[in-house]
């Protein structure tokens, strides 16, 4: 038999050599070139839009974290919760650098139940202060999909139309119990104008599926930690304006006692 003429596997085609990328500068540091891939990872989040597209400026932002016993699991190292928490901390910091006059909140849920972590605000500080005490939450009994929209809902209904409400949602558990018909709360929030995007942990859930598609949102399923990190990372890019959104004369600030400067509309175009 004819020896078969040796090819290359296709696992093999798409194998990077990451080593290769890192070179020592003059001093055998390696920072100027770590720091060189990040800039480039950023950029090319920057870079890819869908042409000319409608972005909003100021956003208010909800993410609800899930606290229950499924975070627990260890596929994430050392545990779900703690991989989450401190995703979350390089979250924070991308989405108010790229969003400087938006606000941000955290939602905790679980024990059927839902509580504020940080109120909506744009100082990142407090919100990564936040998330490093979480690290010591105990993960129990099950979340409330329902009880943290709505409590996200009390917040974003106030603010002006102008601006984006959106929530998003990291959830590890399969099961959501919740005190009354999320199918009418998803109406309301498809009514107020949130967009509602989920980051599943675990598997596809049906809710979230009816949720996120009823209020103009996404739904992605992790694949590994590295996965996790970049869905995370597609939120930090302002959503697409909606075309019903409204505009208006924002103050913006002061100069030695002059006129405030004002903005005509909270919206800007990705090229």
């Amino acid at each position: 038999m004819d020896e078969e003429p040796e090819r290359t596997k296709r696992w093999e085609g798409g194998y990077e050599r990451t080593w290769e990328v890192l070179k020592e500068d003059e001093s055998g540091s390696l920072k100027a070139t770590v720091e060189e891939i990040l800039f480039q990872s950023k950029r090319k989040r920057v870079i890819e839009s869908h042409g000319q597209v409608r972005l909003g400026m100021m956003r208010h932002l909800h993410v609800v974290i899930d606290c229950s016993r499924s975070m627990d699991d260890h596929d994430l190292k050392p545990n779900r919760l703690t991989s989450t928490l401190k995703l979350m901390e390089s979250f924070v910091d991308e989405y108010f650098d790229q969003n400087p006059i938006s606000q941000l909140g955290i939602i905790t849920t679980k024990n059927k139940r839902a509580e504020k972590l940080t109120d909506l605000a744009g100082n990142p500080k407090n919100h990564i202060v936040a998330l490093k005490k979480a690290v010591t939450t105990l993960c129990v009994g099950e979340p409330s999909l329902y009880n943290s929209l709505n409590l996200a809902i009390q917040t974003l209904k106030h603010m002006p139309g102008h601006t984006s409400r959106e929530i998003l949602i990291v959830l590890s558990s399969l099961t959501t119990c919740d005190p009354a018909n999320i199918c009418e709360l998803i109406k309301t929030l498809k009514a107020l104008k949130v967009r509602v995007s989920v980051i599943g942990l675990s598997a596809e859930v049906r809710v979230c599926t009816v949720l996120t598609r009823e209020t103009g949102g996404s739904y992605r399923v992790i694949l590994d930690e590295s996965h996790f990190k970049e869905l995370l990372m597609l939120h930090v890019k302002p959503p697409p304006a909606s075309s019903s959104s409204e505009c208006s004369l924002i103050r913006m600030g002061q100069y030695a006692g002059a006129l405030s400067f004002l903005f005509l509309s909270s919206s800007w175009t990705s090229e």
